[in-house]
């Protein structure tokens, strides 16, 4: 049986920027007042948000089934016109494709 986590092993200034992208993408594609199912995928994406701020070193671990939304948030937020440095998408983007098949 697949477990409901994955760890992605990073240090705290990589998981900041994924924490940041988290909240970028969710605040513009989740915004306050949506329909109850968008508050819901919103609520969830900002308590990963949240781990990913509080995290210091060694395993993350994030949901399984929002590592499809996750990866959508880097590719937004990293992209050359997002908001974010570029130079952080290809090490994350490698990072939650490492998981993409993972059965652990």
């Amino acid at each position: 049986m697949k477990r409901k986590t994955v760890n992605i092993t990073c240090d705290a200034p990589t998981a900041q920027q994924l924490g940041t992208a988290i909240r970028a993408y969710t605040n513009a594609a989740y915004p306050l007042g949506g329909s109850e199912c968008a508050q819901v995928a919103r609520a969830a994406l900002l308590d990963a948000a949240v781990s990913c701020d509080a995290h210091e070193a060694g395993d993350l671990a994030l949901r399984r089934r929002q590592l499809a939304l996750l990866r959508a948030c880097v590719r937004w937020y990293f992209a050359e016109e997002g908001p974010g440095d570029v130079k952080w998408k290809a090490h994350l983007e490698t990072l939650l494709a490492a998981n993409n098949k993972s059965t652990s």
